[in-house]
């Protein structure tokens, strides 16, 4: 009895040693340097933004980011989320977004903890979560678009501390690490974003697989046709279904999708040509009209205006 009461208490304190302050210490040591650092956990990567970066388009992937410190700011179908270290944004599904970073500097950087929804890790959680007893019939309907600013519950705290303290000792992350990295995902699905991301990455998700299907074929003819038999709807289900989920239509959302996507290619250094087909444009001429449409520069004048452009801007 004593024994186990010694264990609970070591356990406990450990647990509880981590704040905001030693957790910032943890990232400076695993990631001293500005820029996204991989960690061992899959998926699992830091970062740290040390100069301002102005509004600019990207696409963010299914993921969690929490913010430790600082802020960010991300923009879709006129809405502005802003996220920081009292809210975290979880984004559960592949959208064409526009980011900044007001404000950073190397004395005091943005720096934050980024979590891929991407992962087998999140596979299995999310069946472990939906197979449970817990009622877990789907409270999201009608939530819309999977782009979502919830608050640091304590749940989500704990998770996001213990998760790096495990990253911060080599003997813990061997033993402990993916166990750390599903408490975490289990917190966000328990927190007040769990609701969107069960409707958009859970069983029978059916629009979730195909925005994951569109973004991963870019390049090819996607036509609402087929998109809409791939998901055994008829155009009309689909098109509700998909708007909903998006915000946009089908064709609205493709369409920023390839153009965001485009902007971020050139902007990494490919050409204007290769961007466009990249993204499934065969037309020059109408990959430049509406790329200036949609950002108010013609390709070649973006990526003369925006050669120096941090990509971390895409990170959510």
């Amino acid at each position: 009895m004593c024994i186990a009461l010694i264990v609970w208490t070591v356990r406990d304190v450990y647990r509880g040693a981590m704040n905001m302050e030693t957790a910032l210490t943890v990232i400076e040591r695993i990631a001293p340097d500005s820029g996204i650092r991989d960690t061992p956990l899959d998926g699992v990567q830091l970062f740290r933004v040390t100069d301002p970066i102005d509004r600019a388009p990207g696409v963010y992937p299914p993921s969690v980011c929490a913010i430790l410190q600082g802020s960010k700011r991300a923009y879709y179908e006129g809405a502005v989320h802003r996220y920081d270290a009292q809210h975290y944004l979880c984004n559960s599904m592949p959208l064409p977004v526009e980011a900044e970073v007001p404000d950073a500097s190397p004395a005091s950087p943005v720096i934050g903890l980024l979590v891929s929804l991407d992962t087998s890790a999140m596979a299995e959680t999310l069946v472990a979560y939906e197979t449970s007893e817990v009622d877990v019939v789907s409270d999201a309907e009608g939530t819309g678009a999977g782009l979502v600013v919830a608050p640091w519950d304590p749940g989500f705290r704990g998770a996001v501390f213990r998760l790096l303290e495990v990253l911060d000792d080599p003997v813990a992350l061997h033993v402990l690490g993916s166990a750390r990295l599903r408490e975490f995902l289990f917190s966000v699905l328990r927190g007040s974003a769990g609701a969107v991301l069960r409707q958009r990455l859970g069983r029978g998700s059916r629009i979730g697989r195909i925005v994951r299907h569109v973004r991963d074929n870019l390049a090819e003819p996607l036509s609402v046709d087929d998109l809409a038999r791939q998901a055994g709807m008829s155009r009309a289900v689909f098109h509700r279904r998909f708007k909903e989920a998006t915000s946009q239509s089908p064709l609205q959302f493709i369409k920023a999708l390839r153009l965001n996507s485009a902007a971020m290619l050139i902007t990494q250094g490919l050409s204007v040509g290769g961007a466009a087909a990249r993204v499934g444009y065969s037309s020059p001429s109408q990959f430049s009209r509406e790329f200036r449409r949609q950002f108010g520069q013609a390709p070649r004048e973006w990526r003369a205006l925006n050669d120096e452009l941090d990509v971390q801007a895409s990170v959510p």
